[in-house]
């Protein structure tokens, strides 16, 4: 897997999408081949950034991350 910033970015959202439960960095590390958590969490921080004003969030509860609808 490429640690690229737009790459990582893309099987992330892929990744949590298609997860029928809210997913951990190591869990994303693991399923992605081993990519390194300080990228996950910066690729994860962008998505929170891009998705913020859209109808639906990226969002991270208890260490977990998921996408949930917007409150509004």
């Amino acid at each position: 897997m490429s640690s690229e910033p737009a790459t990582l970015e893309r099987a992330v959202e892929a990744t949590l999408f298609a997860s029928d439960e809210p997913m951990t960095i190591a869990a994303l590390a693991v399923h992605l081949g081993g990519v390194e958590p300080a990228d996950l969490r910066d690729a994860l921080t962008a998505l929170a950034t891009q998705y913020a004003a859209r109808g639906v969030h990226l969002v991270e509860r208890g260490g977990r991350w998921h996408f949930e609808t917007a409150p509004d």
